[in-house]
C-alpha cells in the first residue's frame, strides 16, 4: 500500500519554517553574528532539511516553488534581530513550538518517502533528516557538534525516531493515514516536551570489557578473602 502525501495545511507549514529559523537566528545572534550572517543561518536552520529531503527525492525543493518559505524564513530572522534580548527570554515557548514542527517535519518527510515508493528503512531516515536537518546545518554552520547527537542533550531525534516509527507501524497495519500522521506527531511531541522538562539523555559510550573486569574482578576477590 502506497500512501498519499500528507498535505499540511501553508500555514502550519509556514509556522514551521518560522519557529526553525528563528532558532536558526538566535544561534547566529549569540555567536556574534552580523546581519548578513544572522539572516543566512536562519534561512539554512529554517529550511535546510526540506531542501535536503526533496533533493534525496529528486524532487525541485517547496521552498523554490513557493517564494513565501524564503519570505517567512528572511521575515523571521530579521525579527530576532530586531528583538533578540525578549525573545531569548521565551526559550520554553520556542521548545515547545520546536517540539511541534519536529513533529510534523519529520512525518511529513516519512509520508513522502513512502509515496515515493521508498522501503521502510529510507522512509525512517528521510523523516529524521527532514525533521532534525535544519538544527544539524545550524551547528554545523557554527562550528559546534550537532546538538542531537551531544552527551547530555534532550532527547530530540530519538523523540522524532519514535513518531516515525508509530506513523510506520501505523501505515503497515492498513490505519488511516491523518489518523496515524496525527498519532506519531503527537507521540513525537510528548516525547521531546517530556524529555527536556526531566532531563532525558542517553548515555554515552561505555568501555564494557573494562566494566565487567572490574564488576567480576572485585566480587572473585571478596570472595577469596573470605
Amino acid at each position: 500500500m502506497t500512501p498519499d502525501p500528507v498535505q499540511a495545511p501553508l500555514w502550519i507549514d509556514l509556522s514551521a519554517v518560522v519557529v526553525a529559523a528563528m532558532g536558526g537566528a538566535m544561534v547566529a545572534v549569540r555567536s556574534r553574528f552580523d546581519l548578513s550572517g544572522i539572516v543566512g543561518l536562519g534561512i539554512l536552520a529554517g529550511l535546510g532539511g526540506g531542501l535536503i529531503r526533496d533533493i534525496l527525492l529528486n524532487e525541485l525543493p517547496v521552498a523554490m516553488r513557493y517564494p513565501w518559505y524564503i519570505v517567512a524564513a528572511v521575515a523571521a530572522s530579521l525579527l530576532v534581530a530586531l528583538l533578540s534580548e525578549q525573545l531569548d527570554r521565551r526559550v520554553s515557548l520556542m521548545i515547545i513550538i520546536d517540539a511541534g514542527a519536529l513533529g510534523l517535519y519529520g512525518v511529513t518527510g516519512t509520508n513522502k518517502a513512502l509515496a515515493n515508493g521508498l522501503g521502510i528503512w529510507p522512509a525512517l531516515l528521510l523523516g529524521l533528516i527532514a525533521g532534525t536537518g535544519g538544527g544539524v546545518i545550524r551547528d554545523v554552520m557554527t562550528a559546534k557538534p550537532p546538538s542531537i547527537f551531544v552527551r547530555g542533550g534532550e532527547l530530540y531525534a530519538t523523540a522524532c525516531l519514535a513518531g516515525l516509527l508509530a506513523y510506520v507501524i501505523g501505515w503497515h497495519l492498513g490505519m488511516n493515514e491523518t489518523a496515524c500522521a496525527i498519532i506519531a506527531a503527537s507521540l513525537t511531541f510528548t516525547v521531546r516536551l517530556l524529555a527536556w522538562r526531566f532531563q532525558w539523555h542517553l548515555p554515552g559510550a561505555v568501555d564494557a570489557p573494562t566494566k565487567l573486569k572490574e564488576r567480576f574482578g572485585a566480587s572473585a576477590s571478596t570472595d577469596s578473602d573470605d
